[in-house]
């Protein structure tokens, strides 16, 4: 059997993240192979499964991500499903969730083209420090903390303005306590929680992949990480798809409480490097779809 693990320009780095998966459908007699999305000479049809993952570079190219998910999912099985990727690749899914009643962390949403004044934006919704993001975007990119400092000719709406200037943008308050306990992912395979992790930044630091120095760490599901778990299965279903994978970042807000800060079906790195075992429940929920 062959199984495509799709990737995007960093085909290195997904051999590292998926090595535990990989490692487990070769186990299995599987032929691995790692294709780009975007390579024309590809024959999507000869694989029993296509498995999307480390297509980090689809944000200046959605609407042909886009278009190849619907051909390749034509053509073989593909997950998780043109449908949803094209529902998760632009970040205004969260609105849809936050109506079915998940606690979403506030966002004002512009629209590519809108002319925003940020130090308006935010003194209306009662922020200080915001983040500023692409609503259209992977990892960090395009990521900008304010220090406080929203001056119409000023650094934050210079790069509000250009963000603009691309497509749509989400501003949102900035949640201080990602410095001290982190973001916290469920990692969920066929709608099950298989682990939860903690991810720190370094001091001084408010991002927390590891480019930037970032620390994951294993949580442990019946202590603390059993209310992010129970929040993270309630939005899968509020999902309402059927999913290979899909993973759940938390943030907790002033009050203590958990919020939604993303919910990743597309490309997300499942962090198989601290739960290894995983591997082996991904790689029977992938040829289960064979």
């Amino acid at each position: 059997m062959d199984v495509a693990l799709v990737t995007g320009d960093a085909p290195g780095f997904a051999a590292t993240v998926d090595a535990p998966l990989e490692a487990a459908l070769r186990e299995r007699g599987v032929t691995v192979h790692a294709p780009r999305w975007d390579d024309p000479t590809v024959d999507w049809s000869s694989f029993a499964v296509a498995v999307v993952r480390t297509v980090w570079d689809y944000p200046g190219r959605r609407d042909e991500f886009i278009d190849w998910a619907a051909s390749t999912g034509a053509a073989t099985s593909l997950w998780n499903p043109a449908d949803v990727l094209r529902w998760n690749t632009h970040k205004s899914y969260l609105i849809e969730l936050e109506e079915r009643g998940a606690p979403v962390v506030p966002t004002a949403w512009l629209a590519q083209g809108d002319r925003a004044s940020l130090a308006e934006l935010v003194a209306s919704r009662g922020w200080r420090r915001v983040v500023i993001k692409p609503a259209v975007a992977a990892g960090s990119d395009g990521l900008l903390r304010t220090d406080g400092d929203h001056a119409p000719v000023g650094p934050a709406q210079a790069h509000l303005d250009e963000l603009l200037s691309d497509g749509d943008v989400m501003v949102q308050p900035y949640l201080p306590s990602v410095e001290t306990a982190g973001e916290v992912s469920v990692v969920l395979v066929d709608g099950a929680v298989t682990h939860v992790v903690r991810k720190q930044p370094p001091p001084g630091e408010f991002r927390i992949q590891e480019i930037f120095g970032g620390r994951y760490q294993r949580v442990d599901l019946d202590g603390d990480g059993a209310a992010p778990a129970a929040l993270g299965s309630w939005v899968y279903e509020a999902v309402g798809h059927d999913l290979l994978y899909a993973r759940v970042d938390l943030l907790l807000d002033e009050n203590g409480a958990w919020q939604v800060a993303e919910v990743e079906l597309t490309e997300p790195d499942l962090y198989l490097g601290v739960a290894p075992e995983v591997g082996d429940t991904l790689a029977r929920a992938v040829l289960a779809r064979a």
